[in-house]
């Protein structure tokens, strides 16, 4: 078996520049931006699927719920009426999505309990059970419409920027 050098100087290396301080408000905003799509993406794992809302809910009297796009729909209509236009938000980006943050991030804490309230039950048979199944999953879909809403209005430019 034959070897081969390698030419050490055919695949140039590349020298990293040195990356800057960061300042603490950079710091504290990107670990927020971290924590918060951390709690959308827990969301969006843990909610029910409608498949299995559905086959659960199949031989109750409960109502099936409306379709994944309408529920979301309604969250981001909801959320547009609870915030000012976007001409009257800060036009400022991080006080703009500080602002927004400040009205969703409740929003997002009720969906979470709704789901870990469903898990929480769903052992358990009855009424109850389904219920927080079916709660959980529209509650996830309608702030996943709401959290489009707030991303919709943080990117509408401002008449003042």
């Amino acid at each position: 078996m034959q070897i081969f050098p390698v030419n050490p100087l055919r695949f140039p290396v590349k020298r990293k520049m040195a990356s800057p301080v960061h300042s603490p408000d950079f710091i504290l905003i990107q670990q927020r931006r971290r924590q918060r799509s951390v709690s959308v993406s827990r969301l969006m794992e843990s909610a029910p699927l409608r498949e299995d809302v559905i086959q659960a809910i199949a031989k109750t009297e409960l109502p099936a719920p409306n379709p994944e796009d309408r529920i979301r729909a309604d969250g981001f209509e909801t959320f547009l009426r609870l915030v000012p236009s976007a001409g009257r938000l800060p036009a400022a980006p991080k006080a703009r999505g500080d602002y927004l943050e400040e009205l969703f991030s409740p929003l997002l804490l009720e969906a979470l309990a709704y789901v870990d309230t469903a898990r929480d039950l769903s052992d358990t048979h009855g009424v109850e059970a389904l219920m927080a199944l079916l709660q959980a999953y529209i509650s996830a879909q309608w702030t996943i419409g709401a959290r489009d809403a707030a991303m919709h209005l943080y990117s509408a430019s401002s008449p003042n920027a």
